[in-house]
């Protein structure tokens, strides 16, 4: 009776604990709070912010943005241009999804941050048309040059909205000799801890009886008066060319293209100053065609389609530096995946040619290393390497219903005011701000 008579009784307590209601935010420490929000995506932050004061004062601090960003793994941003030249903004929209399931059509579109750079950017014309239309991205950071890779350069921060016209007009030391210039991108000096412009100027050679033109490049510190000398060696190579991928990888240091119909890859290391031509890596089997250069895990890749377009393989590239009084390097290649092409679903491109299913450029790790592509058709391809299953989500027209180029950037977002970040001094360069929705 006594047993039957306490059973009850530990009913009762248990469902009395089970009633309490769950601990408050506000109980929960400032370090565990803080060490939370530093993993939210980074335009959640600024949401946050505006929960009440105890909230902003966790985050709105130079301290909190640092370690948000150094933790931020990459994103892909996707970024619309009207080819027409019509109109010269771009519209930058980043997804911050962390799964595969985000990258699907509905709920990838909820995530993203669109922010619509006005035309007010244009600018005069300054390198040549057409040349290099491409976006990169360095250290949280987005550039390009205006008007069809013509005019201004803009460097932006897609997450707080700002962004300043660089000095493209500045003069350097070839300018007097200067016949065209072409704009490559933007970098970071770890030496000196600034972000560096990259452009490559046709001119006439020193020897004035031969009258020949060679390429020489230069780099134009942000914030500087005048580009300077890359290196005291002319590079004899036709720059006019149009540029087909352009990728920044080591944190922003090396910056990587590849041109149109043209097999080898070109590098610009801005630590050491030095341009270099990158050799593809030496396959076991029949030499592989290259079909486009990515960015994994901070790194480099390239991937490789085989004569036969049965299969495509992904090649990463790491850095390896072999000393010497010029500071000599080397690449070395390492192969990550062999994907099968399913022939029997191959598509035809607007240029008439037949891109084979997996043929597309790498852009990132998501999870469980399945691997984001993207081949210019749609925004995404997600590749699963384990089951070869994929899913795909067109991107051809804007929200305002005008037919777009698509450009898929590799982006660690970062939530540090861009004045900081570019170690901008007052009245030295103008910080502007857009809306973004």
């Amino acid at each position: 009776m006594e047993e039957e008579d306490q059973q009850p009784q530990q009913q009762v307590v248990v469902a009395a604990a089970a009633a309490e209601p769950p601990a408050d935010l506000d109980s929960i420490p400032d370090g565990i709070l803080e060490e939370i929000l530093t993993r939210v995506p980074a335009k959640t932050v600024f949401c946050c912010m505006a929960v009440n004061t105890r909230w902003l004062s966790i985050l709105d601090n130079r301290r909190f943005f640092k370690r948000h960003h150094s933790l931020s793994s990459t994103r892909p941003l996707v970024v619309f241009t009207d080819p027409s030249g019509r109109r010269s903004n771009r519209v930058l929209h980043l997804y911050e999804g962390r799964a595969s399931p985000d990258y699907r059509p509905v709920p990838a579109r909820k995530l993203g941050t669109r922010i619509d750079f006005p035309d007010t950017v244009r600018g005069r014309c300054t390198f040549l048309h057409d040349v290099n239309s491409f976006v990169t991205s360095c250290k949280g950071l987005v550039c390009w040059a205006t008007h069809r890779g013509a005019g201004d350069v803009v460097l932006s921060n897609p997450i707080t909205g700002e962004y300043v016209l660089a000095n493209a007009h500045a003069r350097g030391m070839n300018s007097l000799r200067e016949l065209a210039s072409v704009f490559v991108g933007v970098g970071y000096s770890r030496k000196t801890k600034t972000f560096e412009l990259l452009k490559m100027i046709l001119a006439w050679e020193d020897d004035p009886v031969d009258y020949s033109m060679v390429w020489y490049p230069e780099l134009l510190t942000l914030g500087g008066k005048s580009w300077r000398p890359a290196g005291d060696q002319a590079l004899q190579f036709d720059f006019s060319r149009m540029i087909r991928d352009l990728v920044n990888v080591d944190d922003g240091t090396t910056i990587y293209w590849r041109y149109k119909d043209d097999a080898s890859i070109c590098a610009f290391d801005f630590d050491r100053t030095l341009f270099r031509v990158v050799e593809i890596p030496e396959f076991e089997g029949p030499v592989l065609e290259m079909v486009s250069l990515g960015v994994l895990d901070d790194a480099l890749c390239a991937s490789f389609a085989s004569p036969d377009d049965t299969y495509l393989e992904l090649w990463s590239a790491k850095t390896v530096d072999i000393g010497g009084a010029r500071g000599g390097v080397e690449t070395a290649w390492k192969m990550l995946y062999r994907i099968r092409i399913d022939t029997s679903t191959a598509v035809l491109e607007n240029n008439g040619r037949v891109w084979s299913r997996g043929a597309y450029r790498p852009v990132m790790y998501v999870e469980n290393n399945k691997i984001l592509m993207h081949d210019r058709r749609t925004d995404f391809r997600l590749y699963d390497d384990i089951i070869n299953d994929d899913a795909d989500e067109d991107a051809d027209d804007d929200d305002d219903g005008h037919r777009v180029a698509v450009q898929v950037v590799s982006l660690v977002p970062s939530i540090i005011c861009l004045k900081e970040t570019l170690n901008i001094q007052d009245g030295n360069i103008r910080v502007l701000r857009t809306e973004s929705r």
